[in-house]
C-alpha cells in the first residue's frame, strides 16, 4: 500500500534530482526544512486560474511562467519550481510534489490523475470548488463566535483592569487588614493584573492549541474518537469529515482511479485522524477482492447509514454519482450541525464570563460590605472580644 509518506519522499527525490543545468535556474531562495502550506485563499484562487487556463488552452510553458509572476515570494517560488518540472518535460504532480509540502496530497495526487486522465482542467476547478466550500464553512463558523470570543476578552480585560483598581485603592479586610483579593488567588495591583492576563492567555492557548493537536491526529487517533462520542460535536466532526470523504471517492472514481488508491485518497480526504486510522484496513480488504462497502464496514468506524448508501450505489452500478449526491447531503448537514457547533460555543462562553462576573461580584459584596458588617455585629454583641 502506497502511504503519504511514500509520495512525499518521492517529491522530495524528484526536488533533489534537477541537472545542474535546471537548478542554476530556480530562484535562489532554498526551500526552508519546514515548508509552509498554502493558504486556503491562494489555493483556491490558484487552482480557479489554471483549471480555466488549461480550459481555454493556453500553452503550458506560458501558463507557469504568467503563475510565477504573482502572489508572495514563497508562492512565486514554489510555482515556479512546477514551471522548471513542466519545462523539462515532467507532470504537473512531479513539480508539486517537489515543493515540499507546500501543496497539500490531496491536491498533488488528484492532479496527478487529472493528467493522466486527461481532465485537468475539471480536476483544478473541482479542487477550487471543494477548498472553497471548505473554507465558507470555517468562515461561518469562526463568524458565529465573533462576538462571544470578544465578550470573552473584554471581560477578561475587565476583571484585570479591576484587580489593579482594588490593588491601588489598597482596600483591606477590617478585621485581617489583609488586601482585598478579588479572585481569591492572591492577584493584587498592577502585577497580578499582568498575571491574570497571562494566565487567560495561556488556558486560552491551551484550548486552541488542543484542538488543533486532535483535528490534525498529532496526538493519534484516541482524543478524536473520544470527540466524536459528544453530542453535536461529534454530529459535525463526523459529517464534514464524511462530505470530504465521498466528494474524493466520487472524484477519484469518475477519474478512473484504481479501487485501492480510490479508498486511499478518500480516508486520507476526511482529514479525520480516528478514519484515517482505518486506512490500512479498508486498503487491505480492497485488495483482498473485497466490495467498497465491505471494505468500509470492516474497518468498523463508519455510520451504517452511509455504508448501507454505498452498497446500495455499488448493486446498481452508480457509485460515482451516488457518492456526489452523498457528499452534498453531508455537506449540508455538516453546514448545520456547525450551526448549532457556534450555537454552543457562544452559550459556553457567555456563561463562563457571566459566572465569572457574579462569582466576583459575590466576593467583593462580601469582603467589602457584608464579612465587615457581620465582624461590627458580632462585635457589638460581644463586647468583650473588643
Amino acid at each position: 500500500m502506497s502511504s503519504a509518506r511514500e509520495y512525499d519522499s518521492a517529491g522530495k527525490e524528484a526536488s533533489g534530482s534537477l541537472p545542474n543545468s535546471e537548478r542554476s535556474r530556480l530562484p535562489s531562495r532554498p526551500i526552508p526544512i519546514l515548508a509552509p502550506r498554502i493558504g486556503t485563499r491562494t489555493l483556491i484562487a490558484f487552482c480557479q486560474r489554471v483549471g480555466n487556463s488549461i480550459r481555454a488552452g493556453i500553452d503550458a510553458r506560458r501558463l507557469w511562467e504568467t503563475e510565477a509572476r504573482y502572489g508572495s515570494a514563497t508562492h512565486r517560488y514554489n510555482v515556479d519550481v512546477i514551471r522548471q518540472h513542466v519545462v523539462r518535460g515532467d507532470t504537473i504532480a512531479d513539480g508539486m510534489r517537489a515543493t515540499g509540502g507546500y501543496f497539500p496530497t490531496l491536491v498533488c495526487e488528484m492532479v496527478d490523475v487529472g493528467e493522466r486522465t486527461g481532465q485537468l482542467d475539471q480536476v483544478f476547478l473541482k479542487l477550487a470548488d471543494h477548498y472553497d466550500h471548505q473554507r465558507s464553512l470555517t468562515r461561518s463558523f469562526l463568524l458565529g463566535i465573533a462576538w462571544p470570543s470578544l465578550q470573552l476578552v473584554m471581560g477578561i480585560f475587565v476583571v484585570g483592569l479591576l484587580i489593579a483598581i482594588l490593588g491601588a485603592l489598597d482596600l483591606r479586610d477590617l478585621a485581617s487588614g489583609e488586601r482585598v483579593d478579588v479572585l481569591g488567588i492572591g492577584l493584587h495591583g498592577t502585577s497580578g493584573m499582568l498575571i491574570f492576563w497571562a494566565i487567560c492567555a495561556a488556558a486560552i492557548g491551551g484550548i486552541v492549541g488542543g484542538v488543533m493537536a486532535v483535528t490534525r491526529g498529532w496526538l493519534g487517533p484516541t482524543p478524536m474518537m473520544i470527540a466524536m462520542r459528544i453530542p453535536m460535536l461529534g454530529t459535525a466532526l463526523a459529517n464534514m469529515a464524511l462530505a470530504r470523504l465521498t466528494w474524493s471517492l466520487a472524484m477519484s472514481l469518475d477519474a478512473g482511479i484504481d479501487a485501492r488508491r480510490s479508498v486511499e485518497l478518500a480516508v486520507r480526504a476526511s482529514q479525520n485522524p480516528y478514519y484515517q486510522s482505518r486506512e490500512a484496513t479498508i486498503s487491505s480488504a480492497i485488495v483482498g477482492n473485497r466490495q467498497f462497502h465491505e471494505a468500509f464496514a470492516e474497518a468498523g468506524v463508519f455510520p451504517e447509514e452511509f455504508l448501507q448508501m454505498l452498497e446500495t450505489a455499488e448493486i446498481a452500478g452508480t457509485t460515482s454519482e451516488s457518492m456526489q449526491l452523498l457528499c452534498r447531503e453531508y455537506e449540508e448537514r455538516a453546514r448545520n450541525a456547525l450551526r448549532w457547533l457556534t450555537w454552543l460555543t457562544g452559550i459556553v462562553i457567555w456563561i463562563f464570563i457571566g459566572g465569572l462576573m457574579v462569582m466576583m461580584i459575590f466576593r467583593l459584596a462580601w469582603l467589602v460590605w457584608i464579612k465587615p458588617l457581620n465582624d461590627a455585629i458580632d462585635m457589638t454583641s460581644h463586647p468583650g472580644r473588643i
